[in-house]
């Protein structure tokens, strides 16, 4: 990217409300401000922004409907054509990326873009032809194509050749979870049950049926000495009553918290002994990286996960983490044995993950984005 250049990250998607897009564009514009990028966000209305990046509210709740993409169609040109800077407009998640796929042809040849593939947008948006020619023709347009995986990179290329010289594959990093202040709360290894922590929206796609189902199988004298915490709101409620079901059959205990402030997620990584997210294969979502999982060993978890989408670009089979095979619930009930029975393995995993973690940071990732051709 010309250095001259302004960033614009345009989303729809930004915390308070807790996701991978929104953690992304959070995160992202922090480091690329600490790196001296002159950076804006145009974020959704009620958006908790960092004091010192510039920050336009966009004047309506964000969507992927016809009408929410006119309304940013327009927005942007009229943002354009007031600012007198040189810019580049970020497209950061799926919800804008629709926009553009929609109305980028329309935009003044000039004007510069680049876009974030975070994985799901290559199902989704490539199953019928006229969108999959019209997010050919966004792509054409954009110079820097952000690719958080090397799945995500073989997928592009599969669906769209001629696009591999502006493909980049740079991971995401840990949130700032992970750089609380010290917390007054800190890990009790007293505590009589082996926690095992899952982190994210209860959905199919992240896979919280299989992992109780698998611990359900496992004997019941170890069973019944393991604690299950999931933390995240509810994505699909008949899935939720799906889980209900299930883990009436578990005889250990299950803890759903719900949504949680950073300070409280930050309080159950610390009590956590094992960290767990199985990723399920979906027809119109993936799991493009996984965030949550350099969270996780940032704080010294082992990990258990499945082999879908990105996961293997931020999980270390073996070093890390264990990963299993998501067609093979046998496979997943083996792993977790493990990781329940072996306290060293544990151990080592997680002291791997730690410095593994420690090699991703956000500053790294908007010099490699905004400063690197």
């Amino acid at each position: 990217m010309n250095q001259s250049l302004d960033v614009v990250l345009v989303t729809h998607e930004f915390p308070p409300e807790r996701g991978g897009a929104g953690v992304y564009c959070q995160e992202l514009a922090e480091g690329a401000h600490k790196i001296g990028i002159s950076i804006e966000l145009l974020a959704p209305k009620g958006s908790v922004t960092n004091n010192n990046c510039k920050t336009t509210t966009l004047p309506w709740a964000g969507s992927q409907s016809w009408k929410s993409s006119i309304q940013l169609f327009l927005f942007l040109r009229k943002f354009l054509n007031k600012t007198d800077k040189k810019v580049i407009i970020h497209i950061a998640d799926p919800g804008v990326c629709v926009a553009l796929i929609r109305f980028s042809f329309l935009f003044p040849r000039e004007t510069q873009f680049m876009v974030t593939i975070h994985g799901s947008e290559l199902l989704k948006f490539t199953r019928n032809p006229v969108k999959r020619f019209f997010f050919y023709i966004f792509l054409s347009k954009c110079s820097i194509v952000h690719l958080l995986s090397k799945f995500n990179y073989e997928n592009c290329i599969k669906l769209f050749p001629s696009t591999k010289a502006k493909l980049k594959v740079i991971r995401g990093a840990p949130s700032r979870v992970v750089k609380l202040e010290p917390y007054s709360c800190l890990k009790k290894n007293r505590l009589p049950n082996l926690v095992l922590l899952c982190v994210g929206r209860i959905h199919p796609r992240k896979g919280q049926y299989e992992l109780i189902k698998a611990a359900s199988a496992l004997p019941q004298e170890i069973a019944s000495k393991l604690k299950l915490v999931f933390v995240g709101p509810i994505g699909s409620q008949s899935y939720f009553s799906k889980i209900t079901k299930e883990y009436q059959k578990f005889k250990g205990q299950i803890d759903f918290k719900g949504d949680l402030p950073l300070n409280d997620l930050r309080v159950c990584y610390l009590n956590a002994d094992i960290f767990c997210l199985c990723p399920t294969v979906q027809k119109k979502s993936v799991e493009g990286f996984g965030f949550v999982y350099l969270e996780a060993s940032s704080f010294g978890l082992p990990i258990l996960a499945t082999r879908t989408g990105g996961v293997e670009d931020a999980v270390i089979e073996g070093k890390t983490g264990l990963i299993a095979d998501p067609n093979k619930p046998g496979e997943l009930i083996e792993k977790l044995l493990s990781l329940v029975e072996d306290k060293v393995l544990r151990k080592k995993l997680g002291e791997n993950g730690k410095l593994w973690a420690k090699q991703h940071s956000w500053e790294n990732i908007a010099q490699k984005l905004y400063l690197e051709n």
